[in-house]
């Protein structure tokens, strides 16, 4: 990983305090049933789960900083570390079934 440590324990601090204050099974729910903006757009769920945590932590400075050395793909590595663990689950209510 090549975020410093210093770098990653904030980014852990600030998303774990987002994450508690908005409810950590609802977050969870609501990407892995795609109730989010441009749900349907979205191929790689983990990773967009993350980086959305990671703007909603509210921490651009940090980001900035972190963005000086680093790339999406290393700083992906410290959220999928940091961040829930989601699944794309399928909705039955959405389900279109066609009789032939």
């Amino acid at each position: 990983m090549k975020i410093t440590q210093e770098h990653y324990d904030a980014l852990k601090e600030a998303i774990d305090k987002y994450i508690e204050a908005n409810g950590k099974e609802h977050l969870i729910i609501t990407y892995e049933t795609g109730h989010f903006y441009k749900s349907d757009k979205v191929r790689l769920l983990q990773q967009r789960f993350c980086f959305d945590l990671l703007y909603c932590a509210g921490v651009p400075e940090l980001i900035r900083e972190i963005y000086k050395y680093a790339n999406d793909d290393h700083i992906f590595t410290a959220l999928k570390k940091i961040c829930p663990t989601v699944t794309r689950k399928v909705e039955t209510s959405r389900t279109v079934r066609k009789w032939g």
